[in-house]
């Protein structure tokens, strides 16, 4: 338990909060050694490798996990970054790749964990006048035995709460009902795409990473009723300078559920390709793919 607590209190708060004790130019080359030593985020790292090296060819491990704790470390640093760096900061290290975010309303804006993404919120957040984010609410029993990173789950859900500029909206019985009521009053809503279905009855099957694979379906049904413009987003970290790139996508415009999650997996897996490191689902990437064969599957519009 001691040994946790250390190593907790280590990489969730007293590596990442460097970031704002240093110039970031500086700090960032600061993060690249200590991503090249094996010891930080070790588990993580080392399911990550062995899990990812099942779906794609690594040719240095060594180097792809270093790649993976030093997107992680600035995910944890963007936490501090965020909360205590006002408007210049993004303005001098996040840029814009592809089209901007639509204009003249709300906007449904699907992104996944990928990168560092929190400043994308805050992106978003600067060009409309309230943003909610979709979210899962903690059980009790969550980080039962990691209270250190109970806390700094909670930290970054108030981050993203104070970036949004809105209240969050969990995912439950309610959600769809809440993200149309959101959209309605002029705020835009984000949501993370790739989770894992809790429940494969509410779930939608489609090939990816060359598998069959299920994801939730209450996002895409969402997508499909809201009166707003769809788009999907990641941000990108180049590794040679700490710089973010904020990519938008066009607009989706879809017929159908699976269409819109055919086209969601392409935005996904275009992201895992560009930088397969930067995915943080690797260590747990199987229960993508498990499910009880029993259950039926979700209707699509086309069944």
């Amino acid at each position: 338990m001691l040994k946790r607590l250390f190593r907790d209190a280590l990489e969730l708060f007293l590596i990442p909060g460097i970031a704002l004790a240093l110039p970031w130019p500086l700090c960032f080359r600061l993060f690249r050694w200590l991503a090249s030593t094996p010891w930080l985020y070790r588990n993580e790292t080392e399911a990550a490798v062995q899990r990812a090296g099942k779906f794609m060819p690594i040719a240095d491990p060594d180097a792809w996990a270093s790649a993976y704790r030093l997107v992680r470390l600035v995910d944890h640093a963007d936490l501090y970054l965020s909360r205590l760096r006002g408007d210049r900061w993004p303005r001098r290290y996040l840029h814009l790749q592809g089209p901007d975010w639509p204009t003249g309303g709300p906007v449904l804006a699907i992104t996944f964990h990928w990168g560092a993404g929190l400043w994308g919120l805050r992106h978003l957040r600067a060009r409309k006048q309230r943003v909610s984010g979709l979210a899962r609410r903690f059980e009790e029993n969550d980080f039962s035995d990691a209270p250190l990173q109970k806390l700094y789950a909670r930290l970054r859900t108030a981050e993203t709460v104070k970036a949004c500029g809105a209240p969050l909206i969990y995912a439950d019985g309610r959600s769809i009902l809440k993200i149309r009521q959101a959209l309605a009053s002029t705020t835009s809503v984000v949501a993370l795409f790739d989770v894992v279905a809790p429940d494969r009855r509410h779930a939608l099957e489609v090939s990816f990473l060359g598998r069959t694979a299920l994801f939730p379906r209450g996002v895409l049904f969402a997508a499909l009723t809201a009166k707003a413009p769809v788009v999907a987003f990641r941000v990108a970290l180049d590794r040679n300078n700490g710089h973010r790139t904020l990519i938008v996508s066009r607009p989706l415009v879809v017929k159908s559920e699976q269409e819109l999650l055919d086209k969601l997996i392409a935005q996904l897996e275009e992201a895992i390709r560009d930088d397969p490191a930067a995915w943080h689902h690797w260590p747990g990437v199987d229960a993508f793919f498990k499910h009880d064969a029993q259950l039926p599957l979700a209707p699509t519009a086309e069944r």
